[in-house]
C-alpha cells in the first residue's frame, strides 16, 4: 500500500521502489500530474530508451477494450527492455482493465495513469492505494515553498537572477497548474533575455494576472453566465486580431482556480476563507468576478469541462486557423451551461 502525497511525490520519483510497476498520478493540479507521470516514464526507461518503448493509451479507448490493455501489457517486446504504457484516464473508470493486470503483472512493462481530481474512496484510487506493485501519486497546486524552487530554477537555467519582491509577486500569480505556472515563468525569462536579473518592474509588465487584461471580462462573463457579453467580447477580441491560444490559456487557468476554489467551499469553507487558505490575491473586481463564478459552478461540473478544455488547447495549437472558431465557442458552451 503505498499513497504519496503530493509535497513528497518528487523524491518518491527520483528513487521509484524496485518491482513496482503500477503508477496512479491524480489531483486537482492536471498539469502537475501530467509532469509526474512523464517524470515516472522517464526514470523507468531511462535517459536514452527506444522511442517504441512507450505506448501512450487513450481511456475512453481502454474503457470501451478492456482486453485490449492486457494484451497490449502482455505482448512480449521485439527488441527487449522494459516498455511503458501510459494512459490518460479522461475522467473513465479503469479498474475493470486495470485489477486483472495488477493481480497478476506483467514482465518488466509498467503502466502509468495520469487522471484529474479523484474522491478518496473511487474505485481506480482504491485499486492502486491498497496494492503492493502500486502507487497512489497525489498531484495538488504548488505550495509557496515548491513555487520559489520552480522560479529560481528556471531563472537560473536561463542565466538570471530575480529579485526578491519579483520572486514574491510572481509566486502570487502562479500556482494554480502546474503547465501554467511554467508556461508564465518562460514568458517572463523571454522578455527578460538579456538582463542579469528580473525585476518587480518586469513581472508585472509580462505574467498574466499582474495587470488588467481584456482577456479576464471574457472569461469571467462566460464563466458567470453572460452569454451575451462573451459573444460580443469574443467576436470584439478576435475582430481586433486576438489569438486563441492565450485566451484559452487564460480559460484553462480560471477554471483551475475556480475548482480549487469550489473544493475548499464544498469542504465547508466560505468563499472568503476559501480564497485565504489558497493564497488567492486579486483586486476586488477580479474577486468579485471569482466569487460569481464559484457561486455558479461546482467542483464536479469543472472537472468534466477542464479535460476538454485542455484538449482544446492543444487542437489550437495544431490549428491556428481554427482557434477563434472553437475558443468562442467554448466560451459560449461555458456561458450557456446552467447553475450547478
Amino acid at each position: 500500500m503505498t499513497i504519496v502525497s503530493s509535497a513528497s511525490a518528487d523524491g518518491f520519483i527520483e528513487r521509484l521502489p524496485k518491482g513496482m510497476l503500477f503508477f496512479l498520478a491524480h489531483g486537482t493540479d492536471e498539469g502537475l500530474a501530467h509532469e509526474r507521470a512523464r517524470a515516472i516514464v522517464k526514470k523507468f526507461l531511462g535517459p536514452d530508451a527506444d522511442p517504441l518503448a512507450l505506448t501512450r493509451l487513450e481511456g475512453d479507448a481502454v474503457a470501451r477494450r478492456p482486453t485490449d490493455l492486457a494484451d497490449e501489457a502482455y505482448a512480449v517486446s521485439m527488441f527487449g527492455g522494459a516498455r511503458v504504457l501510459w494512459i490518460d484516464a479522461e475522467g473513465r473508470d479503469l479498474t475493470p482493465a486495470l485489477e486483472p493486470l495488477i493481480e497478476r503483472p506483467p514482465v518488466d512493462c509498467a503502466i502509468v495513469v495520469k487522471a484529474g481530481q479523484l474522491k478518496k474512496g473511487h474505485a481506480l484510487r482504491v485499486a492502486f492505494e491498497r496494492a503492493a506493485n502500486a502507487a497512489s501519486i497525489e498531484c495538488y497546486s504548488d505550495e509557496a515553498k515548491a513555487l520559489a524552487a520552480l522560479i529560481e530554477a528556471a531563472v537560473g537555467e536561463a542565466g538570471m537572477t530575480i529579485d526578491p519582491d519579483a520572486k514574491a509577486a510572481l509566486a502570487d500569480e502562479l500556482g494554480a497548474d502546474r503547465q501554467t505556472s511554467r508556461a508564465e515563468i518562460g514568458k517572463l525569462v523571454l522578455y527578460a533575455r538579456g538582463q542579469a536579473r528580473i525585476g518587480l518592474d518586469d513581472v508585472r509588465a509580462i505574467v498574466s494576472d499582474a495587470a488588467p487584461s481584456p482577456l479576464d471580462a471574457l472569461v469571467d462573463s462566460a464563466m458567470a453566465g453572460d452569454f451575451a457579453n462573451a459573444a460580443e467580447s469574443a467576436g470584439r477580441y478576435f475582430g481586433d486580431g486576438g489569438d486563441a491560444e492565450p485566451l484559452i490559456a487564460r480559460l484553462v487557468q480560471r477554471l483551475t482556480l475556480i475548482h480549487r476554489v469550489r473544493l475548499e467551499m464544498e469542504a465547508g469553507r466560505p468563499f472568503d476563507a476559501a480564497c485565504q487558505a489558497l493564497f488567492v490575491r486579486l483586486p476586488p473586481e477580479a474577486r468579485r468576478a471569482l466569487a460569481r463564478a464559484a457561486e455558479r459552478w461546482s467542483s464536479e461540473a469543472i472537472a468534466e469541462r477542464l479535460p476538454s478544455v485542455r484538449a482544446l488547447a492543444a487542437r489550437v495549437r495544431l490549428s491556428p486557423r481554427l482557434g477563434p472558431a472553437l475558443a468562442s465557442r467554448a466560451l459560449w458552451s461555458l456561458s450557456a451551461r446552467r447553475k450547478g
